[in-house]
């Protein structure tokens, strides 16, 4: 292989800026934006934010960060951090006590949500959110969830009722998110991140019905069922943080939203390209590698979590 005339292997970063490797004088370092703040997970494991115009080198599972990448994305969920208020309605058995447990931010805000019955319809809590268009559309839901007692956490995303439902159920001591769709409502995707400390973050897309709303139901239980099932525990509980409703068929970094939505714009890196590259590689935290040969007059970083970047 031609010695690289540029190499990115993301490590160091100033405001609006991500240095390269190569070449060492500076010349190969990449122009950055974003103008907005984002979220990043920081080398000691915690959920960071990042301000405007700063790089995010995530470390989430890896001993080596990536450069984030990502579009422009809304947390239409209010209340994010929040489940003990009133934005959250609780059926007559369920208990949410702010606060109780370290969040995966390093601090004390995560909520404990509690059954207090078996039966089907009083132990959930839920919420809704106003689509961008009362049109059929793939909608990703995302919680952090950490076991407290209970080997199973459920959780649905609905429209109209009759219209069919998207439903996700969990089970902690196998690590297994199971996901199925009904009528109108059909699964796109599924992932379980493992954030330390017990937390994981619980992902669903489901491809959404006609309907302006979207409503989601999170539901401790011992037992395997969907949130409005019977269970045989009067007790079972989880501890949750963090719920985000995207639009879009990925899941994307955590955006805290408080009395209304919030967007997170998108990041934009770029340089020219020096003289005589004639390949570009681009590789992902997950070893895939996207190849570029139409060589372009400004080179604009894709988006995902970029592991390195090689100009040949």
């Amino acid at each position: 292989m031609s010695n690289p005339k540029l190499a990115l292997i993301p490590s160091g970063y100033e405001e609006s800026k991500v240095f390269s490797i190569l070449p060492s004088n500076g010349g190969g370092d990449l122009q950055f934006d974003r103008e907005s703040f984002g979220t990043r997970v920081n080398k000691d494991g915690l959920i960071e934010t990042m301000t405007e115009h700063f790089p995010r080198l995530d470390w989430l599972n890896s001993n080596c960060p990536s450069l984030l990448m990502e579009t422009l994305r809304t947390n239409r969920q209010i209340r994010s951090e929040e489940f003990s208020d009133s934005a959250w309605i609780k059926q007559s058995d369920i208990t949410v006590t702010a606060n109780q447990v370290i969040a995966p931010t390093g601090e004390m805000s995560a909520d404990k949500v509690q059954r207090g019955s078996t039966v089907n319809t009083n132990n959930y809590i839920s919420d809704s959110i106003t689509k961008s268009s009362a049109a059929a559309l793939d909608l990703t839901t995302s919680v952090f969830v950490k076991q407290g007692e209970g080997d199973f956490f459920a959780f649905r995303t609905q429209g109209t009722y009759a219209n069919g439902r998207g439903e996700a159920i969990y089970q902690f001591s196998t690590n297994t998110l199971t996901v199925s769709a009904s009528g109108q409502v059909s699964v796109v995707t599924s992932s379980v991140e493992n954030y330390g400390s017990g937390w994981y973050r619980l992902s669903a897309t489901f491809n959404t019905d006609a309907n302006g709303q979207a409503f989601t139901f999170f539901s401790p239980r011992a037992t395997s069922g969907q949130i409005d099932q019977s269970d045989t525990s009067t007790s079972a509980f989880v501890y949750l943080w963090g719920c985000q409703v995207e639009e879009g068929s990925s899941l994307s970094s955590y955006i805290k939203t408080t009395s209304a939505a919030v967007t997170r714009e998108a990041d934009v890196s770029s340089i020219t390209t020096p003289s005589g590259v004639t390949q570009i590689v681009e590789t992902f935290s997950n070893n895939t590698t996207n190849t570029i040969t139409s060589i372009p007059g400004t080179y604009n970083v894709s988006n995902g979590k970029i592991k390195k970047v090689i100009m040949i």
